[in-house]
């Protein structure tokens, strides 16, 4: 049996490729989620858009997180204990 018609070999990537894709997946979901939540979390203490934090952090990831610590020093910090 030749590669090609191996069923588990599909295109360029491969199966390996394709577990390796859907574990990098599967991070960069689980870094969103986690920057957002933290977005989300320090902008309710602050008092100021948490829900637009929340989306921008889960859209843009890392970049997101950048724009968020450079934004928030313009709002003075509001604790809710």
């Amino acid at each position: 049996m030749s590669l090609l018609q191996c069923p588990f070999y599909s295109g360029a990537f491969g199966l390996f490729g394709w577990v390796f894709m859907l574990i990098g997946g599967i991070v960069y979901l689980a870094i969103s989620v986690l920057i957002a939540n933290y977005m989300h979390k320090d902008a309710i203490k602050r008092g100021i858009n948490a829900e637009f934090w929340l989306t921008l952090g889960l859209l843009l990831n890392v970049l997101g997180l950048i724009v968020y610590l450079i934004v928030r020093n313009n709002y003075k910090q509001v604790r809710k204990d």
